[in-house]
């Protein structure tokens, strides 16, 4: 599918991961392995991301802040090679509704429209999906930031509208490399620092996700393991991880030249 939009609401929660087989058995009357899943080792499959930001970061302090209104916008992929498909995604956030659209490009129409210039014009005329995308770029001067990378292990119910439960788990970043999609395998920074997690040791994130009301058995499942709902963006955190791994180097750096 090359376009898609979409509205709904995700609930998110730190989950020991102590606890997933529990929870796995809870649903598993209710959900089936999304078949994008299927086959794959443990049943998950590698997310890779490309966020973008503009030079102030605007889009991270807006999520932090809680802003009623705020946007991100990302470049989606899952292959390791990152040779494509790449989605473009634009996801809002209007109070409590989740609203994403979300474009297929190739990876030489990335390349342009990542770099700017007169390719990214030619694709831009010869696909005018890619407009939103293009003109959220151009008019907030956002550029690749950071690469969040993480596993997920996704099901999907069986009964009524869509619902959908995900395990996601080792969340990791590191910074952009300029306008390259290709992250450097060396580098990947994970968050799992105590502040990071709410101090949940060796956690999962659980999100439950619906189009429209919560069904039961997602509220029973809540109550059955007493789970605490959390905000939380990979994004906004792996900024912040960055931020506070920068700081502490600069602690460290400092007593070790005698605080000079």
């Amino acid at each position: 599918m090359d376009t898609l939009h979409f509205e709904r609401y995700e609930l998110k929660y730190f989950v020991p991961e102590s606890l997933t087989d529990d929870i796995r058995r809870f649903v598993r009357p209710y959900v089936e392995r999304d078949k994008n899943a299927i086959g794959k080792p443990g049943g998950r499959y590698a997310i890779h991301n490309l966020y973008l930001d503009t030079p102030r970061l605007d889009f991270y302090r807006s999520c932090q802040h809680d802003a009623i209104e705020r946007m991100k916008l990302r470049v989606r992929w899952y292959d390791a090679e990152a040779e494509g498909p790449f989605f473009l995604e634009i996801k809002r956030k209007v109070r409590s509704v989740i609203v994403k659209d979300r474009v297929r490009v190739s990876r030489d129409e990335l390349d342009a429209l990542l770099a700017g210039g007169d390719r990214a014009s030619q694709y831009y005329v010869a696909r005018p999906e890619l407009r939103d995308f293009v003109s959220s770029m151009s008019s907030t001067g956002a550029q690749p930031t950071i690469f969040v990378s993480y596993t997920r292990e996704p099901y999907e119910s069986i009964f009524g509208n869509y619902a959908r439960i995900t395990f996601d788990r080792a969340i990791c970043f590191q910074d952009a490399r300029g306008t390259s999609v290709r992250a450097d395998p060396r580098v990947w920074c994970f968050i799992d620092a105590s502040w990071a997690t709410r101090g949940v040791q060796s956690a999962t994130i659980i999100e439950l996700k619906t189009t429209s009301a919560i069904p039961r058995w997602m509220s029973d499942l809540v109550a059955e393991f007493d789970l605490r709902r959390i905000g939380y963006s990979k994004y906004a955190t792996s900024v912040q991880h960055r931020a506070e791994s920068t700081w502490r180097a600069l602690d460290t750096e400092r007593i070790a030249t005698g605080g000079r």
